[in-house]
């Protein structure tokens, strides 16, 4: 393998390795909205989190709020071959790794106006594969994390309509593995990469009625300039880069109270992964290495929930959703990315701990079922992914 096609290789895997709307562009950052499947997420402003979702919905939190949340990932990525070349290595795996993804938000209120300070990670993957299974040229370690440092500002515009605006500030780590060669002993290509981008998101609140709120809002795509290193068995390559966009999205969710006790909640979530189309990788000299076209399309999520207020201290969550893959076909999967349409089962519950203190807690089990593999990268890989995940998401909410 010519160390040029190696290089395409890798940086090939290093941009498609976000560009997972449904399994790597994290949804995860509020364990109130994880509870609901994340619907009517832009119209539910429950606590602060909610600048992440719609900047406007700040405006609905009095006073001055904290919040620390966390979730816990447990993903399922086993791969069973059926008919790879060559035949050399382990043919059923499991890659997947534990997560953990951290939100942090503050809210504060400056006259007329509401403030927000989120830092979440928007975009994350860990995956893991035996050093001796039968895809090790075109993947065996990926450590992928984001950092997003978010600050809003919102205004009334009247008792019913609300606006929002925030900047974005993120950083993108990656660092993966994967073998030159099927041999035993083949050294490994180790890679490490990173980048700066900025963005922006905007959001609108309206009440329809007293009891319906209209929620919608928008991120913008954020552009990307990796750049890093490559080594392999003490041979570096420096100055190779891939222009990577992280794509735009965009929320309209509807919230609608039936009584005191009872809340629907309802999401549509479109993601622009058709942004995300032709890679123009270039080396330290300018010179193009590699440009492919991976023909993803733009995804589409939808959710429903229900909020049920049991009494003063409890209330009870629960919400399904579905979420599309922007991965065309088998033969546009990646080892790295083995994304696949989703559906997700969700409940938590708030519970009051004191007047100015809340715990949200929540659980969510998401079925990927089973999806084709079929890439040619030096080697054919074919077989198929069994995927499903379980997350654990716990927040403190505190009011002063």
């Amino acid at each position: 393998m010519t160390f040029n096609k190696l290089t395409a290789a890798v940086l090939f895997a290093l941009t498609s390795q976000a560009a997972n709307a449904s399994g790597f562009a994290l949804i995860e950052q509020s364990a109130s909205g994880q509870g609901l499947s994340y619907a009517g997420a832009a119209a539910n402003a429950e606590d602060a989190s909610v600048m992440w979702f719609n900047p406007a919905g700040l405006t609905e939190i009095e006073g001055s709020q904290a919040i620390i949340g966390a979730h816990l990932i447990v993903p399922k990525t086993e791969y069973n071959d059926t008919g790879s070349i060559p035949q050399n290595g382990d043919t059923n795996v499991d890659a997947g790794v534990n997560g953990f993804v951290p939100n942090l938000y503050w809210k504060g209120q400056f006259g007329e106006y509401a403030v927000g300070i989120g830092l979440n990670a928007p975009f994350g993957s860990k995956v893991e594969y035996d050093s001796n299974w039968i895809g090790r040229v075109q993947a065996i370690d990926t450590d992928l994390k984001t950092y997003n440092l978010n600050t809003n500002i919102a205004r009334k515009l009247s008792d019913k309509v609300s606006i929002g605006f925030g900047l974005n500030v993120q950083k993108v780590d990656l660092n993966m593995t994967l073998a030159t060669g099927m041999g035993a002993g083949s050294p490994l290509a180790i890679v490490k990469a990173d980048s700066i981008g900025f963005g922006y998101n905007l959001g609108l609140l309206s009440k329809v009625t007293d009891n319906t709120q209209i929620g919608i809002s928008y991120r913008s795509e954020i552009k990307h300039e990796a750049t890093g290193s490559m080594e392999v068995v003490g041979h570096s390559i420096t100055g190779v880069k891939s222009d990577v966009t992280l794509p735009a999205s965009a929320m309209l969710s509807i919230s609608h109270k039936m009584n005191d006790n009872v809340q629907f909640l309802a999401d549509a979530t479109w993601t622009g992964w058709g942004a995300y189309d032709q890679l123009v990788i270039t080396n330290d000299a300018g010179s193009l290495v590699s440009a492919t076209n991976q023909k993803f399309s733009d995804s589409l999520r939808y959710s429903a929930g229900m909020i049920y207020k049991l009494n003063e201290k409890l209330k009870l969550r629960t919400g399904v959703a579905i979420d599309y893959t922007p991965v065309p076909d088998a033969e546009h999967r990646s080892p790295r990315t083995p994304d696949s349409d989703k559906t997700w089962i969700s409940a938590g519950f708030n519970y009051k701990l004191k007047n100015n203190l809340g715990l949200d807690m929540a659980y969510s089990h998401i079925l990927g079922g089973s999806a084709d593999i079929n890439r040619t990268d030096h080697t054919l890989l074919k077989g198929y992914y069994d995927t499903s995940v379980d997350i654990f998401s716990a927040q403190l909410v505190w009011k002063y």
